[in-house]
């Protein structure tokens, strides 16, 4: 059977917003949250923790819902903090062990830019991965940049929505 130019380009067209579509749903568990997020290791209930403001460390504790455990994804590719507003996290480079810290927000610098992966995995725009330092959480562990490695729990993240309004 005989198909028209203009239908088979119509199906083509379909079929590419699908695909769009599809790729847009997997990211979904860690991006496009409209508010805040709390970012939960797959190592168990443990939250990307930012206790104490500018240019300091950041950690895993058990999730609990503070504010220094609500992040949000902003639209230059940062991931800013709630209890510390104009604070991003940040790598100084891309070194294994590096620690992974918030600092002023600077929409200029790769150092703070990072990418959600569907397999669960934060990487920066600089390489490497956000994750619990030794792969074991406990309260307080460090959470560092590492070079990415597929299918390891201290590497993988899931955004958990809250029912706190945005901060701006």
């Amino acid at each position: 059977m005989h198909e028209s130019r203009l239908t088979g380009g119509v199906r083509r067209a379909v079929v590419a917003v699908g695909a769009v579509f599809a790729v847009a749903l997997l990211t979904a568990g860690l991006a496009s949250a409209a508010g805040p997020v709390q970012l939960k290791s797959r190592l168990g209930n443990w939250c990307l923790d930012g206790p104490n403001g500018n240019n300091t460390a950041t950690t895993v504790n058990p999730c609990n819902g503070s504010k220094s455990q609500l992040w949000v994804f902003n639209s230059a590719g940062q991931i800013e903090s709630v209890a510390s507003p104009g604070n991003c996290l940040s790598i100084n480079d891309a070194a294994d062990a590096a620690p992974v810290i918030l600092s002023t927000c600077q929409t200029n610098t790769n150092n703070e830019r990072w990418n959600p992966q569907t397999n669960g995995q934060v990487t920066s725009a600089l390489g490497p991965c956000l994750n619990v330092f030794g792969g074991v959480a406990q309260p307080g562990t460090p959470v560092i940049a590492y070079h990415c490695i597929a299918d390891v729990a201290d590497e993988e993240w899931d955004s958990v929505a809250t029912q706190q309004p945005p901060p701006f």
